[in-house]
């Protein structure tokens, strides 16, 4: 196994930019992989992290972003989903719940824990036996025989108690109930970080390249067309085995499908959040709340120390994949049961930061209501040798991960991979201790406002010394993008440097959360900025710049076309 330390040696790598993007077209084109995987979600970063581990050579495209689909639209939870206890999906419960411990310990600064209330109110839908059997046995399963534990244990509170805590929760018909444990995550931040693992490994990772079909013989597949969206360029990439993993699109992928797949295999669902300052809704802590309007479970979420977030709806979806938006309906069906839990909330549209959709790629079940689908995964070969993984949980990406390579290591494809259950289980090269972080801090010699530096941290982990190494050379670079947010020009410059982002929208949306927590009224003066950084930095032509800001300008307006 390769020593971390050599490892750690590669994590700053400038050779993954969008400046040798042109390079890792070429390695597609000329090279052959052992194995070839299609979209860069979560689930797909994590079957190449998975495979570069097990010493494949291994490529992987997007025809987005990395993480542009359902990957950068969740809940930012790593959590096991205590409400799939009611369905009887224990099992999931367990292996999201001990994910999350595994994360947690070894990648503290992205995966953070907060405080979740689960109350029961008088005439509600859970009743106070209902919400301790929950908690224990999320707890429990969280624990069992598993070598990462929960953060913290739950515990019971009275009525008073919950006032105490959450002053501004609704106190007519609160009977009390039990604060248990989940985690914050930043699920972009995951999915590169993911990424990165798999290819300081050796992994070729491209984005904007569509997958347009395949070459077979006799029935099976030898090789990928593809389709670079940036140039235009086709060409064939061979793999002995082509990966599926493109969430929401994978029935467009399948050419044959097993005869027990159902058609279609995806059931979309749409799910909407709304970002808010933390002093118009009130709340301290995270909290369960289920609607007014039709009795479903959706969250209050703290996020940072400044910011609240909202969601999310559950609904089928039909129209275009690639770009849900939230609308009137949508915020309104939030707004209207948080308004009621929460009395006091300032839930105006005016007092709206952000908004976003995301599409779940659901695993088909007739006759279940949207909400209560399984979120299981599933993972097959089709007649012609591709591998389709889809369905699952943004927590549960490293055990789908390992579940797929049991298929594989089923039909023998390749020699010398297996290995026992949890192996990847490994520490993350990014990962960096909070206790570790104020140190790093002080020798570097660089003073920073303490949201700055909290605020480098969780994000980057490790990446945060880079940062300031960064600041050392320019120190201008430690400016702040928006004097109302925490973002600062050096990580601008470092998502550029050393992570393959071709566009303004995959600064603001997927390298950093510009795009949720800068105020939307304030979009085109940050876009202004960080698009001259990248000019800068790419040497773009005026032009360039203008038509990458009026996109992301447009991406946005259609994001709060029901406020304006």
């Amino acid at each position: 196994m390769v020593k971390m330390e050599d490892l750690e040696k590669k994590l700053f790598d400038p050779t993954w930019n969008y400046k040798n993007r042109d390079v890792f077209i070429k390695k597609l084109r000329e090279e052959s992989f052992d194995i070839f995987i299609i979209g860069a979600g979560i689930t797909g970063v994590g079957v190449a992290r998975e495979a570069a581990m097990r010493g494949l050579k291994v490529a992987i495209v997007d025809m987005q972003d990395f993480s542009a689909g359902t990957s950068s639209r969740s809940s930012k939870l790593a959590h096991g989903g205590i409400r799939y206890i009611a369905h009887g999906d224990l099992d999931l419960v367990k292996e999201a719940t001990q994910e999350r411990n595994w994360m947690r310990a070894h990648i503290p600064h992205i995966i953070r824990p907060i405080p979740f209330l689960f109350i029961e109110i008088e005439g509600g839908k859970y009743k106070k036996r209902d919400i301790k059997a929950a908690v224990k046995v999320y707890d429990f399963l969280s624990d069992k025989n598993s070598e990462f534990k929960n953060f913290k244990k739950h515990q019971f509170y009275t009525p008073e108690e919950i006032f105490e805590m959450e002053p501004e929760y609704i106190k007519e018909g609160n009977l009390g109930g039990a604060v248990y444990y989940d985690t914050n995550v930043d699920d972009v931040r995951l999915t590169i970080e993911v990424l990165k693992e798999a290819i300081i490994r050796g992994t070729t990772a491209v984005n904007y390249c569509k997958v347009t079909g395949y070459v077979k013989d006799n029935g099976k597949i030898l090789s990928v067309k593809c389709r670079d969206l940036e140039s235009n360029l086709d060409f064939e990439v061979k793999a002995t085995l082509v990966v599926n993993a493109t969430g929401i699109w994978t029935d467009k992928l399948l050419e044959k499908r097993p005869e027990e797949v159902p058609q279609p295999l995806i059931r979309p669902t749409k799910g909407v959040h709304l970002l808010y300052r933390r002093k118009h809704i009130k709340n301290r802590m995270a909290t369960i709340i289920n609607s007014i309007s039709d009795g479903r479970a959706f969250f209050v979420l703290p996020r940072d120390k400044d910011f609240t977030l909202i969601g999310t709806t559950d609904t089928d979806y039909q129209d275009e994949l690639a770009n849900p938006y939230c609308n009137k309906e949508d915020a309104d069906y939030l707004i209207h049961s948080v308004k009621y839990y929460f009395p006091s909330a300032e839930l105006e549209y005016k007092n709206i930061l952000s908004t976003y959709a995301g599409i779940r790629p659901l695993v088909m079940q007739k006759g279940k209501l949207e909400s209560e689908v399984s979120r299981k995964h599933l993972v097959f070969f089709s007649d012609d040798g591709l591998l389709t993984i889809t369905g699952g949980k943004l927590t549960t990406w490293r055990a789908m991960a390992e579940d797929l390579f049991e298929h594989v290591e089923k039909r023998k494809i390749f020699l010398d991979i297996k290995r026992e259950k949890y192996w990847s289980r490994q520490p993350f090269i990014i990962g960096l201790k909070k206790e570790d972080w104020p140190d790093k801090l002080k020798s570097s010699g660089i003073v920073l406002d303490e949201d700055i530096a909290d605020h480098l941290y969780q994000q980057y982990g490790k990446g945060a010394i880079k940062i300031l190494d960064m600041i050392k050379e320019d120190e201008s670079l430690k400016e702040r993008v928006m004097e109302d947010n925490n973002f600062i020009k050096a990580e601008i410059v470092y998502v550029l440097r050393y992570e393959l982002t071709p566009h303004l929208i995959d600064v603001f949306c997927r390298r950093t959360e510009m795009s949720l927590w800068i105020h939307h009224r304030d979009t085109s003066e940050a876009a202004e900025k960080v698009a001259k950084i990248m000019q800068k930095e790419y040497s773009w032509s005026d032009e360039t710049t203008k038509k990458e800001i009026n996109n992301y300008l447009d991406y946005i307006k259609k994001t709060v076309s029901f406020i304006l």
